[in-house]
């Protein structure tokens, strides 16, 4: 029968397993790499189910830690890995040089220790790769073991450089950060950016660990500004430079916030004020105010012939000139927001404390004496900024209070609701509350709080100035959902209102809530959220609803970047 037999001849092999065709060769390839990975990974379950066997057979043999080393970690201090170790070895070693074996050591202690020690190095943030092993000690007694860990550190050097545009306003910045120069998982970071707004700003901050469990650290830093205040502010410009030193505790942050302690010196000074800056009205032989202030009269000399000149209690020439301020600052934040953007589930609460003693320079508003002959006032009739005397110097005490909340709830798939409120009161101890620093007083109004007016443009105003306040609130309401047909773009469509007030506290305590409450000023609006994290760019359409007499209101479009909005 074989002789019968002529080539070429069909096989007759049946596939097996699925087997595809001999001639689709790239179905044949993949199918023969999914039987190599189902081969592996069924021989990976079966080495993890004897392993398992055996650990459950020998959890309470005997078994001691002899040593614990860290392999890898060049750039890291020795004292350092020891000082995170020792606490999860027994207390009663005091070094790692000289372990001692426990007499209720067993295989299950020496596991749960693997892993604690672990979780210590991994929260450091500086490997890259962490695996470890455990291995019989070679010098010591039987039962003994070695805990190893073999590590792989991260770069220890970052550099980013950033742009951003906005509201007729650009920044462009950079951050460096050098991370365990002390090998102590210290971190040194510098931040500096250069805009139209603020002109130059800088922040050098040095942190480092302070508890082994690492829950706690300790920081300073050293931070400078030099910015524009705009028409809110005068047309002037502040220049500020300011040390601080801390301490920031996130121990259970999930369960319990975070909390920050900080010591503040700052120095600070506000000048290139316009002429009219805080002057409720100009006159060729004086000033006069305008509506709804509530000025102090001070006296100038016109040829031997009192010119009244009117300057309200808290103008921000009240605070011209430099100023010295120290402050104890206590925060606390717990967020457990699930999405900075579309929360859907759980709150975010902040609350910040602030003790302060300020010493500056009241600068008052009159310049030289006026000259009739000129028509100016001395020698500023060329430079057009008229020189101001000092008449003394101030120091004020207060305390500052600020509270935030917000909330998310997802209404449908790709459909989030969220609430969110922010209050500040300021009180003072010590001087007069009109007395506070400008920069002190609370400021409301603009794309990152509320909407529909300019920044700072809400409260009570000197003309175009704004004077800031001690008492305000802000309530926002915001509908943010997916782009239809897009749901994993980064672009989402968005709808608010928003409401709130700025005002100084009155004597009257029912009367300046009573005023708080049924007097807000609210804008409403719809616009693009475009998700760049961190950084949240909004772009809305604007309508101011209802405004306080004065307030700067910004209809049409306005566009804010930021970490955190209304």
């Amino acid at each position: 029968m074989a002789d019968s037999l002529r080539p070429p001849l069909q096989s007759t092999a049946r596939p097996s397993d699925r087997e595809p065709s001999q001639d689709d060769l790239e179905k044949l390839r993949a199918w023969h790499e999914e039987r190599l990975q189902r081969r592996l990974r069924d021989e990976y379950e079966s080495q993890q189910l004897h392993l398992a066997e055996l650990v459950n057979d020998t959890i309470d043999a005997p078994l001691h830690v002899a040593n614990v080393e860290v392999q890898g970690a060049a750039h890291t201090s020795e004292a350092f890995l020891g000082w995170l170790i020792r606490p999860h070895l027994s207390s009663a070693l005091p070094d790692l040089a000289d372990l001692t074996p426990s007499a209720q050591s067993t295989l299950g202690s020496v596991l749960h220790t693997t892993r604690a020690i672990s979780h210590s190095l991994s929260a450091t943030d500086l490997f890259r790769t962490l695996s470890a092993r455990i291995e019989r000690s070679a010098d010591g007694p039987p039962g003994d073991v070695n805990i190893i860990f073999n590590v792989t550190e991260k770069g220890r050097f970052f550099i980013k450089t950033a742009t951003e545009i906005g509201n007729s306003e650009g920044t462009a910045s950079i951050t460096a950060r050098l991370s365990n120069i002390l090998g102590r998982a210290d971190t040194l970071t510098f931040n500096s950016s250069v805009g139209t707004k603020t002109k130059r700003a800088f922040d050098a901050s040095f942190s480092l660990p302070v508890l082994p469990s690492l829950a706690a650290a300790a920081f300073v830093s050293l931070l400078g500004a030099d910015r524009e205040l705009g028409v809110q502010g005068g047309h002037g410009r502040e220049e500020c430079v300011a040390i601080k030193a801390g301490i920031r505790n996130w121990h259970n942050a999930a369960e319990r916030g975070v909390h920050e302690l900080t010591a503040e010196a700052r120095w600070r000074s506000i000048g290139g004020l316009a002429p009219d800056a805080g002057v409720t009205g100009a006159h060729p032989i004086g000033f006069f105010p305008c509506h709804g202030n509530d000025p102090i009269l001070v006296t100038a000399v016109q040829n031997k012939t009192p010119v009244v000149v009117s300057l309200s209690g808290h103008s921000i020439r009240q605070s011209a000139g430099p100023a010295l301020k120290a402050a104890l600052v206590h925060s606390w934040t717990h967020n457990t927001l699930d999405d900075y953007i579309m929360a859907s589930k759980g709150p975010l609460l902040r609350l910040t404390n602030e003790l302060a003693v300020t010493k500056r320079v009241i600068r008052s508003l009159l310049p030289s004496p006026y000259t009739a002959n000129t028509g100016a006032f001395g020698e500023s009739s060329t430079s057009g900024n008229p020189p101001f005397t000092n008449v003394g110097e101030g120091a004020t005490a207060f305390w500052k209070l600020e509270g935030e909340a917000k909330r998310g709830w997802a209404l449908t798939r790709g459909l989030a609701l969220s609430l969110s409120a922010r209050a500040g009161l300021l009180r003072v101890f010590t001087g007069e509350r009109d007395t506070v620093h400008w920069s002190d007083r609370f400021q409301l109004g603009g794309p990152l709080s509320v909407r529909g007016f300019s920044a700072d443009g809400m409260g009570p105003r000197e003309c175009s100035t704004s004077l800031g306040g001690t008492l305000y609130y802000a309530l926002g309401l915001s509908l943010v959902g997916d782009i239809p047909t897009r749901p994993k773009w980064p672009l989402k469509l968005h709808t608010w209102i928003n409401a709130g007030r700025l005002q100084d506290e009155d004597s009257n305590v029912r009367s300046t809530l009573h005023t708080l409450l049924t007097r807000p000023s609210v804008s409403a609006g719809l616009g693009l959220i475009y998700r760049l994290d961190p950084v949240r760019i909004e772009a809305n359409v604007t309508f101011p609803l209802a405004a306080a007499r004065g307030e700067g209101l910004r209809r049409g479009v306005q566009v804010g970047i930021g970490l955190e909005m209304l």
